[in-house]
């Protein structure tokens, strides 16, 4: 088959691949560009994200401790609550032991201490047993140490409740300290927690700020890579104009070599020319026929 070849055309073709060449080399230092920018954001991105990372873990750490103080606030309350419990109890039985005290007090007949009763009892115990008396004045000592031993014996019923009324005053004041020092260590607990409270809010309220510009650089981020997919569109486009221009550009090359090589009448390249056809037709060619394309730089 012969074909005539323009050198013109030749020229024309080279010019275009020279000019896609130089587009090409423009878009590939645009991606470059816009990669050097991409790695930067994602850079910005990731520091900010790793900020948020631990700061909502310092805030789960703020938070834990919170918990745990507020369940030792939990547990002295409970133990509150159990002395609150004992001291009614306390309070009931030191109203009891009072009445009981008071109203042995009342049944007293007689202005005397303790001490001067006892005095007296032994006295007339004494002069009882020592001196002869007559039959009515042994009564009339009788009578007196029996009105005298019953005073002791309402004198001491009366110490005995006022005593376990001391006693249990001292129980409840007991309990009472111990009730207000666990007030102040659960107001101080409190206190702690209520910081470990604030510095847990603080720690996301900042996470969640810094949250706000980490998704404003991932969005960058993402308008770069769809910026970037559509300029590597257009560098496929222009790379396959360039491959199709130099296949037209070799074809037009071998078809001159052709031309020039037929004008010679050679013969063996005429065999080589069969052999291109055969090989762009797709046809199956034998050794000699590959070996005569390689000779003439035809494929």
């Amino acid at each position: 088959m012969q074909v005539k070849v323009d050198p013109e055309e030749i020229k024309r073709i080279k010019a275009e691949i020279e000019a896609l060449e130089r587009e090409k080399k423009g878009i590939q230092e645009r991606l470059d560009q816009l990669q050097k920018e991409l790695n930067i954001w994602i850079q910005k991105r990731d520091e900010k994200n790793n900020e948020v990372r631990q700061l909502r873990e310092k805030a789960r750490e703020y938070k834990s401790k919170r918990d745990e103080i507020n369940q030792q606030i939990q547990e002295l309350k409970k133990n509150r609550e159990d002395i609150n419990a004992k001291l009614d109890l306390l309070y009931q039985e030191a109203m009891e032991y009072r009445a009981k005290r008071d109203e042995y007090r009342q049944l007293r007949r007689l202005k005397m201490p303790k001490e001067k009763i006892e005095e007296r009892i032994e006295k007339l115990e004494w002069e009882l047993q020592t001196n002869p008396t007559t039959p009515e004045r042994e009564k009339q000592i009788v009578d007196q140490i029996q009105v005298l031993a019953t005073e002791l014996e309402i004198l001491q019923q009366a110490e005995r409740f006022h005593k376990k009324l001391q006693e249990t005053r001292k129980k409840i004041e007991s309990l009472k300290r111990a009730r207000r020092a666990m007030g102040m260590e659960i107001q101080k607990l409190a206190n702690q927690s209520q910081q470990f409270h604030e510095q847990m809010l603080k720690a996301y309220q900042q996470a969640d700020e810094i949250k706000k510009e980490a998704d404003e650089y991932h969005q960058k981020v993402v308008e770069l890579r769809e910026k970037m997919i559509e300029i590597r569109r257009e560098l496929r486009e222009v790379e396959r104009k360039i491959f199709e221009f130099d296949q037209k550009h070799k074809e037009l090359i071998a078809y001159k070599m052709v031309a020039k090589m037929r004008s010679k009448k050679d013969a063996t390249f005429e065999r080589a020319v069969e052999a291109l056809e055969k090989f762009k037709r797709g046809e199956k060619l034998t050794l000699d026929e590959l070996l005569l394309l390689q000779r003439y730089n035809l494929v």
